[in-house]
């Protein structure tokens, strides 16, 4: 069901405006009537919201973000069923823009970000995506339209978001067999193949792995021209070399590249943490001594 602004929700959410879209929800700004702040309001999108499956999934994922309270993901407030069925996650207001954003206008006029910058926002991703991981909790859909970059003026600071198709281990899979979850260019080799019961954390460090690559190199690893070609690179392709992309970077740089998107997940970097160490040693500048 769309809503419109003025629209008032369970007699406490007002709707101040529509924020977006994505595949299986609508994202609203809105008042709270109790509290005055603004909240966003994200329900299922029209058509699936009283189906149970998609239910379940919009639980998962209320459950997973307030189980990572304390970490960069956003704030969960609360899980609701309104009047009409329709069922709805009550979280934190982001004002800003998301790193898709930064990245598009950056590669439009052919631009990069600076090492500097790219662990500055990253960092707190992995930071989270760790403590996501020791709780047995997969994102599935990393990418850079999911990490939120909050406007100074707002607080600063980095988010993760949607965790719609979050994974935790042990738990009953919502994803049937021969089903592909994810945004193509970051979906890790073994996800192709559509059997979520072989999926672990090692999918998003293959993920977190394209996103470094992409803002450091300017593109993706394998800029496609169809789905088939992308998922035949993903499981049988050679991993390109960034220093050749972007040469004032260590040599080292392909050696991780490599690792990091591995066909293989046995081959793979881990951990998040592991990955992310790795990555910083070779290229973190090094704190010019003192004298």
């Amino acid at each position: 069901m769309a809503y419109a602004a003025g629209d008032v929700i369970e007699k406490r959410y007002r709707i101040l405006g529509k924020v977006g879209s994505g595949a299986h929800g609508d994202v609203y700004r809105a008042r709270d009537l109790e509290t005055r702040g603004e909240v966003a309001l994200k329900f299922l999108s029209a058509g699936i919201g009283l189906d149970p499956e998609y239910a379940r999934r919009m639980e998962r994922e209320a459950l997973a973000m307030a189980r990572l309270r304390g970490t960069n993901a956003v704030y969960v407030h609360g899980f609701r069923l309104n009047h009409d069925g329709s069922i709805y996650i009550v979280m934190e207001m982001l004002h800003g823009k998301n790193l898709e954003q930064f990245l598009k206008a950056a590669e439009k006029v052919g631009g990069r970000m600076k090492v500097a910058r790219m662990l500055e926002l990253l960092r707190p991703v992995v930071d989270t995506l760790e403590a996501a991981h020791a709780q047995g909790i997969v994102h599935r859909d990393l990418k850079p339209g999911n990490i939120f970059v909050v406007d100074r003026d707002h607080g600063g600071g980095v988010r993760l978001l949607d965790f719609g198709l979050v994974k935790i281990l042990g738990a009953e899979s919502l994803t049937q067999g021969g089903t592909i979850a994810g945004t193509p260019s970051y979906i890790a080799p073994e996800a192709w193949k559509g059997d979520p019961r072989t999926l672990d954390q090692r999918i998003d460090v293959y993920a977190m792995g394209v996103i470094v690559f992409r803002a450091l190199a300017g593109h993706v690893p394998y800029k496609a021209r169809s789905l088939p070609l992308l998922m035949m690179w993903a499981q049988k392709g050679e991993r390109p070399s960034l220093h050749a992309l972007r040469p004032k970077l260590p040599e080292e740089i392909d050696g991780w590249v490599q690792r990091v998107l591995a066909i293989e997940p046995k081959d793979r970097y881990q951990t998040v943490r592991a990955m992310w160490n790795a990555l910083e040693g070779i290229v973190a500048q090094k704190a010019a001594a003192p004298y």
